[in-house]
């Protein structure tokens, strides 16, 4: 599972990067699980896509597995938040209720070109938003069905 965890994770990440890409150098990605980033994200005055990997657990057993993840956006000096509505629709066109999205290890050492199983996105919804005292951010959770390919 440690292998494959790793690959969704990467996958996740690279697709939340082309995301943050795709607006431009001025939109910062990080992954809240990195202690590093997340500093960043607390000490800069940067728009960003934001996102973690909540669970991922054996659904029933491997190869089959239930994924949860937020990916969202964190914007700041924008009224009307009409910056965080144009990147949570990005948000929300990559990983769309229905879509199927191929996993690949992007993770040190992964070659990003074996596909190793794919992620089914099941269920998709928007969270409250919250504040950090000084930006706003919100979330898209995502539960999705992965299958490692054998």
């Amino acid at each position: 599972m440690a292998a494959f965890y790793e690959q969704v994770k990467s996958t996740i990440d690279k697709a939340g990067v082309d995301i943050a890409v795709g607006f431009g150098p001025s939109i910062k990605f990080i992954d809240l699980d990195s202690a590093d980033m997340n500093q960043e994200l607390l000490t800069k005055g940067d728009d960003a896509i934001v996102w973690e990997l909540a669970t991922m657990e054996e659904d029933p057993v491997d190869p089959l597995y239930s994924v949860v993840f937020g990916i969202g956006a964190r914007t700041l000096n924008d009224p009307g938040r009409y910056n965080m509505a144009a990147l949570l629709g990005a948000v929300r066109a990559v990983f769309a209720k229905g879509e199927s999205i191929n996993v690949f290890d992007f993770s040190t050492g992964g070659d990003g070109v074996t596909k190793t199983g794919f992620l089914y996105v099941t269920d998709v919804s928007i969270d409250p938003q919250m504040f950090d005292k000084q930006a706003g951010i919100r979330f898209v959770m995502i539960v999705a069905k992965a299958v490692r390919l054998v």
